[in-house]
């Protein structure tokens, strides 16, 4: 296929590049690029654009350049030449700007995941420790609760000890007490008992 059958078909038919992808609703980059022998129409697209021209498609894949006409003028060719190197310039920055947008829109695209994978990893770590917090609080709390039992066990240990000796105390001062209290009035009892019995055979006599 000729590029150049193409586009002299488009200038012919008078058309721009921009009219031709219009119509055949495809982009100028594509149009520029089947001119430019970069690609080729597909099947469908071969199809509609000769019937736009007016041509077969044979016409349209032939390889011989014999269509340039001697009533076109050196201006027109020139003009033409212009208006395509045009065309050509505004495609080549169509696909320099969109170059840039998609690498922008990948860089932005990135950033953002980025952005949210630092967002999910500072939610599980501040969820980390949070449930560290409260782990320490339950620890704290555990081991307050294990200090007020082990303080109430000593006072109670304590308090047993003193009423254990002060039982002791009052056992032993008990015995004390019995102990001597009780020799003195068997001694008192026994020596009634001695000095009452002469006194009955005293009195028989």
């Amino acid at each position: 296929m000729s590029g150049l059958r193409i586009k002299l078909y488009r200038e012919k038919n008078g058309y721009s590049q921009e009219d031709l992808a219009r119509i055949l609703d495809v982009t100028r980059r594509t149009v520029s690029r089947w001119e430019q022998n970069s690609s080729k129409p597909n099947g469908d697209e071969l199809k509609r654009l000769a019937t736009l021209l007016g041509v077969t498609e044979d016409e349209i894949l032939s390889d011989e350049d014999d269509l340039i006409r001697p009533s076109k003028d050196a201006g027109q060719i020139i003009l033409g030449k212009i208006s395509d190197s045009v065309d050509n310039l505004v495609t080549g920055q169509e696909i320099i700007n969109e170059i840039l947008t998609n690498s922008r829109d990948e860089y932005i695209d990135k950033q953002s995941e980025l952005i949210n994978s630092l967002q999910d990893q500072n939610k599980q770590l501040l969820s980390k420790l949070e449930e560290q917090s409260r782990m320490i609080e339950s620890y704290k709390k555990a081991v307050d609760i294990s200090r007020i039992e082990i303080r109430h066990k000593r006072i109670r240990t304590i308090i047993i000890i003193i009423t254990c000796l002060i039982i002791l105390a009052l056992i032993f001062g008990t015995w004390l007490y019995v102990r001597n209290h009780g020799l003195l009035s068997n001694e008192y009892i026994e020596g009634s008992c001695v000095t009452s019995e002469p006194s009955y055979f005293d009195t028989d006599n």
